[in-house]
């Protein structure tokens, strides 16, 4: 089983998975984490973060598509 890398660490779980919608929707897919006791505490969000895990392989693409979908999130 190959390694997971940490692509980016979110404030809430909710950008994490908008994120990872998008990377799903160019056939990446991806990992959350998050230290908030299975969503009950989702304040825990702000402190811990929420960190976007994807295949080491995928890596150099995921990165380049997150910085295009933030670029454009940015308009």
């Amino acid at each position: 089983m190959e390694a997971l890398k940490e692509l980016k660490t979110f404030s809430s779980r909710i950008e994490a998975e908008i994120v990872r919608s998008f990377l799903k929707s160019n056939s990446i897919e991806s990992t959350i984490y998050a230290d908030d006791v299975g969503s009950m505490y989702p304040s825990q969000d702000f402190v811990m973060g929420v960190k976007l895990m994807v295949l080491g392989k995928d890596y150099s693409l995921a990165k380049k598509l997150l910085a295009a979908f933030e670029a454009e999130e940015n308009l």
